[in-house]
């Protein structure tokens, strides 16, 4: 089955040129997103994530398009995404567990897991943490989130200012 077949298949619906596309470019984009996260469960994941984007969003290949081309740029950028997600929970890891001062004015250290944060993150008030997210895991501007969210850039500020106090209050009293 030549590009063009399997690019017209898959906008017809056509389950068998989907699977042979997966089949077909399956490995070696996993390989591709292998050599960059460095862990072959999370590049399995993510080029299935993709896999699922293209099945998804079927309608709008192009009769010309390189599916080759298309899969490297898909799975390029949820690596990317993926890396992007990775580095701002560290950060926001590092943020959380800084040196905070126990009561008799002693820095206590906190350790600071990452499943816990995603886990606290996700606890937060809807709106909230759909600020938080976008400010702190997708590095939105404050603008660009009241833009999306059809809210003031106060609001956006004051739901990241209790955000950040309540998660780290809550890793404060873990402690």
């Amino acid at each position: 089955m030549t590009e063009k077949e399997l690019i017209a298949g898959l906008r017809k619906g056509d389950m068998t040129a989907y699977e042979h596309a997966f089949h077909l470019y399956y490995p070696r984009f996993v390989y591709f997103a292998e050599y960059i996260v460095k862990d072959q469960h999370t590049a399995k994941d993510l080029v299935q994530n993709v896999f699922l984007k293209v099945w998804r969003f079927r309608d709008r290949l192009k009769d010309n398009l390189s599916l080759v081309n298309y899969l490297y740029v898909l799975t390029k950028r949820e690596v990317l995404n993926y890396l992007r997600g990775f580095k701002a929970i560290e950060s926001l890891q590092d943020e959380l567990a800084g040196n905070y001062a126990g009561g008799g004015g002693e820095l206590v250290e906190t350790q600071v897991d990452s499943a816990i944060v995603r886990e606290r993150i996700h606890a937060l008030p809807d709106k909230r943490r759909r600020v938080f997210e976008l400010s702190r895991l997708w590095g939105m501007s404050n603008k660009e989130i009241s833009k999306a969210l059809s809210i003031s850039e106060k609001t956006v500020e004051r739901h990241i200012t209790l955000a950040l106090k309540q998660l780290r209050e809550e890793f404060r009293n873990e402690k």
